[in-house]
């Protein structure tokens, strides 16, 4: 194992997530599937997914969304330190509706990433909170209060590129 790779785990389930294509893993990078067969089982499957990645920082994506270049660079760092970390990535300007300002609002006064934003996090730090609980509407409402109990998250890296607008996990 690579002390500097980086899982990205891409989220959704196998009727959304059966005609994205992701990038190919290399000696630093690992793209895996989350492919949700049943609600009652997501919990499940992010925990496998996260305990057999091969990466030391584990990135959760939502469907047909990537970092850029510059947020690859500093995830491939912050794995190479091998301390603690987590955060999420900032919401894209280029959309600028009242849903998505609404969205920004709340991310920010209430400091839960939304699923559009993503999320990155360490996987000793992800066990050691006992891994994402539970998984609704607000998918990493419940994973960011247990990390806040940790430590306080990294400052938002760059937007992802979004190749969709629907963000949708179960379509």
């Amino acid at each position: 194992m690579s002390q500097e790779l980086v899982t990205y785990i891409v989220l959704g389930s196998n009727q959304r997530l059966k005609n994205i294509k992701i990038p190919s893993s290399t000696k630093v990078e690992e793209y895996l599937l989350a492919n949700f067969d049943d609600n009652n089982l997501i919990v499940k499957t992010i925990d496998s997914l996260v305990s057999n990645a091969k990466g030391n920082l584990v990135v959760l994506l939502p469907p047909s969304s990537l970092p850029n270049k510059k947020s690859k660079e500093i995830l491939k760092k912050i794995s190479m330190i091998d301390l603690s970390a987590w955060g999420w990535f900032q919401f894209n300007k280029k959309n600028n509706d009242i849903i998505q300002n609404l969205k920004k609002i709340s991310s920010a006064m209430r400091s839960i990433p939304n699923l559009e934003q993503g999320i990155f996090f360490n996987k000793r730090l992800y066990f050691s909170v006992g891994g994402i609980g539970a998984f609704g509407a607000q998918p990493f409402k419940e994973i960011s209060k247990r990390f806040y109990s940790r430590i306080d998250p990294q400052n938002p890296l760059p937007p992802l590129i979004i190749r969709t607008k629907n963000l949708e996990l179960f379509k």
